[in-house]
């Protein structure tokens, strides 16, 4: 009776196992079947949990993901680009640089298809089920040169040029200043650059970009300009018209028209007269050459530059550097002249007195006059002449510059030089 009980048990337990294996094996057969039918359905679509530029790809075919990529280069080239110069704004959008995708699309497209192809059937099942995080990017390139040639285009719109304020008569005995403007002005070279950086950064996001604006300012203080309100000397001198000596005379005048000079600034009569030659409108007339009088190219605008040292003495201005003619000229008093040469002898002074000093000057029908202004308290209320004394027989003079307040007492004496002339030959 015993021996038969251990055979049931014997036998149910033989049963038991037969029946665990067999379902073992139906399981491990359902499993496989189960992880095959979820191989095959992602055949040929991308698998779970894969991004291109953070876009979810997942459980898409091939067209559907070229689709996508082709959607993110349009966007890219639809990115916005704003560059702020000031109140004003220029817009474009990548395209305009002609960007281009670095990858081969097809190829990225297999690649991310073909993720997890290599594995056993069931680990691909695994990685279905629990997916890794795959990611891809999708660049761009572009071209450097448009960037450059739209800065340069903006640098060319945004620019304005200086313009120095400058005195102009509007009537007889009123002068009105036209302030002109500060320029302004971006460098290609550094937009170019800001716009670059970052353009090298992928991104949907619109660009904007803010011009670093430069000011080119004016040299003049318009404040210390609008001081200048009264004319405090003028001289005159005649000269004879209808011949080539007029025409350097009024040529020599109009150059040293509407010059400005700031306190403790250097005039120089040769730097705005020079060159002189044909080449630049001057004609030949009669100079003085080692005592004589003979042909020369500017013969007449010594008569300028001496008309203007007169106006210059009158307004308490000393000359830093004058000389005179080698014979006497007729248009100004003895020792009261300037003559000037090209490279070798000059006219300068220099603005010693405490506001800006404008030269007008005008010649025509055979009258030339140089008009200082200045600011009705430039001179103080005093009144300067030159006073010259002759002396051996003509050829030498002695020029001293006086000042005279209000009731014609003299407050300023400041001897000039002496100035040698020579007899004239013939």
């Amino acid at each position: 009776m015993e021996m038969n009980q251990g055979r049931i048990i014997r036998l149910i337990i033989a049963s038991l196992n037969t029946v665990f294996i067999l379902s073992f094996i139906a399981y491990k057969v359902f499993e496989f079947q189960d992880a095959k039918a979820l191989v095959l359905a992602y055949e040929d679509i991308a698998l779970p949990n894969i991004f291109i530029n953070d876009l979810d790809v997942s459980n898409l075919n091939r067209d559907e993901i070229k689709a996508m990529i082709d959607d993110q280069i349009k966007q890219y080239k639809e990115r916005k680009i704003i560059v702020h110069v000031g109140e004003k704004d220029f817009e474009t959008t990548l395209s305009q640089f002609n960007p281009t995708v670095n990858q081969e699309m097809d190829q990225l497209v297999d690649e991310i298809i073909a993720i997890g192809t290599d594995l056993e059937l069931m680990e691909q099942a695994s990685q279905i089920k629990e997916p890794m995080r795959y990611e891809f990017t999708v660049n761009y390139t572009y071209d450097h040169d448009e960037v450059e040639k739209w800065a340069r285009m903006i640098e060319k719109e945004v620019y304005v040029e200086k313009v120095e304020p400058k005195f102009e008569m509007a009537g007889y005995g009123i002068l009105k200043l036209n302030e002109g403007q500060d320029g302004q002005l971006i460098l290609t070279e550094e937009l170019r650059d800001m716009l670059i950086e970052e353009l090298d950064i992928s991104s949907m996001d619109p660009i904007e970009v803010e011009a670093n604006v430069m000011t080119d300012p004016r040299e003049r203080d318009i404040e210390q300009l609008k001081m200048i309100n009264t004319k405090i000397s003028s001289y005159s001198t005649d000269y004879p018209t209808g011949i080539p000596r007029a025409k350097n005379v009024e040529l020599a005048a109009s150059k040293i028209n509407h010059t400005i000079l700031m306190p403790g600034e250097q005039f120089s009569y040769a730097e705005k007269v020079s060159p002189v030659d044909g080449a630049h409108g001057y004609v030949n007339a009669t100079i003085f050459l080692n005592g004589r009088a003979v042909p020369g190219v500017g013969g007449g605008i010594c008569q300028v530059s001496s008309t203007l040292y007169n106006a210059q003495l009158k307004a308490g201005i000393i000359a830093t550097e004058r000389r005179n003619h080698s014979l006497p000229v007729s248009y100004v008093p003895l020792g009261q002249d300037a003559t000037m040469a090209d490279n070798a002898i000059d006219l300068k002074f220099i603005n010693t007195l405490e506001y800006p000093i404008y030269i007008h000057t005008y010649a025509q029908y055979g009258s030339l006059t140089v008009e200082i202004w200045s600011n009705s308290e430039a001179l103080h209320g005093i009144t300067y002449r030159p006073k010259t004394i002759i002396y051996d027989g003509g050829l030498k003079a002695d020029t001293t510059l006086y000042g005279y307040n209000a009731d014609g007492e003299v407050v300023y004496e400041q001897f000039l030089h002496t100035s040698v002339y020579k007899k004239k030959t013939h």
